[in-house]
């Protein structure tokens, strides 16, 4: 079998590399004579997980190739050396759109991500009530570029074994999408009365508002084991809803600004819940997430502490007679 090459373009945010990661996986699937070069920020790298046919280049965006004339260069001189016979823009961004036009002058087939900004527009002014999901729209990029693939793909759900480890991941870069600290902090005390250990997914910075029980703090080389093994991760609209979806931890996630039917949610392949905020009227204010609020209370991080830990029992894989 002769083996081609397709290279795919993704640099931000770490959310968006992983809703990508699995469409991407199933073009290697299909497509087993490709062999992918995935191009993204190298502080991704330790956050996807290791595919046959799928090399990761993590590129120094915020250092050697900050200045666009460097990362283009570099371009132009993998293109030319490499020849591929396709080239995914998954950003549509600046930093990726200079390689776009290099390699579709060199050859290559091109796709690029449509990000349908009218849309969006139109969803946050409760003109339509949903948005494509953004997978869906990765999926249409690689056709464009002439690789049609199945997605969404119906894998069954892998057997979890029984776990006393919930994941908490209270925390987003944006206020609007973060979770009450005081809640995140009763929510783990209540699991750890059950027995429980609980993982704190958190930077050093995140860390230290913490004010709750004592929690594991994994060093980045471990969490991956604890997400393949944990029994049940709450999480926010955050990366950390990504690697629950792309690891088949059971999940509940928690909407507050921002809304599953804005297209950004995972495609789930595991027992998932979504909990969202009832009857406010501004209910998503954005898309990505925001660091205001228009009523200035933030109303829409008010979970019932009931509600939420409902959820968890609902979907967590935990030992026998052990739990709740």
């Amino acid at each position: 079998m002769k083996m081609t090459k397709l290279a795919v373009v993704r640099f931000s945010a770490l959310g968006d590399v992983l809703l990508l990661w699995p469409v991407m996986c199933r073009v290697a699937q299909e497509y087993p004579e490709m062999r992918i070069t995935f191009f993204t920020r190298n502080t991704f790298e330790a956050h996807l997980p290791a595919h046959p046919s799928i090399q990761v280049v993590g590129l120094d965006i915020a250092g050697v190739y900050r200045n666009p004339m460097a990362l283009n260069l570099f371009f132009y001189g993998w293109i030319r050396s490499h020849n591929p016979v396709a080239w995914v823009d998954a950003h549509a961004h600046l930093r990726s759109r200079i390689g776009t036009l290099i390699a579709g002058l060199l050859g290559a087939r091109i796709g690029r991500l449509n990000k349908h900004r009218e849309e969006r527009r139109a969803f946050l002014r409760k003109r339509i009530g949903s948005l494509r999901p953004v997978q869906t729209l990765y999926a249409e990029a690689f056709e464009q570029a002439g690789l049609p693939v199945t997605w969404p793909n119906s894998e069954p759900l892998d057997e979890r074994r029984p776990s006393r480890v919930m994941i908490l991941a209270p925390f987003s870069a944006q206020k609007s999408k973060s979770m009450r600290l005081t809640l995140a902090e009763s929510i783990a005390q209540r699991w750890i009365q059950q027995g429980g250990q609980v993982v704190l997914m958190a930077s050093v910075a995140e860390a230290l508002q913490w004010g709750g029980p004592e929690v594991i703090q994994p060093a980045i080389e471990e969490e991956l084991g604890f997400w393949q093994t944990a029994a049940v991760a709450l999480v926010t609209d955050s990366a950390n809803q990504h690697l629950a979806a792309l690891h088949g931890t059971p999940s509940v996630t928690l909407w507050m600004g921002t809304s599953p039917q804005a297209g950004f949610a995972p495609h789930q392949h595991s027992l998932h819940r979504d909990l969202m905020p009832s009857q406010l009227a501004c209910f998503p204010c954005s898309i990505y997430g925001k660091p205001t609020c228009i009523r200035t209370d933030f109303a829409c991080k008010n979970h019932s502490e009931e509600e939420i830990w409902q959820a968890i029992q609902e979907v967590a894989a935990v030992a026998p007679n052990s739990f709740f």
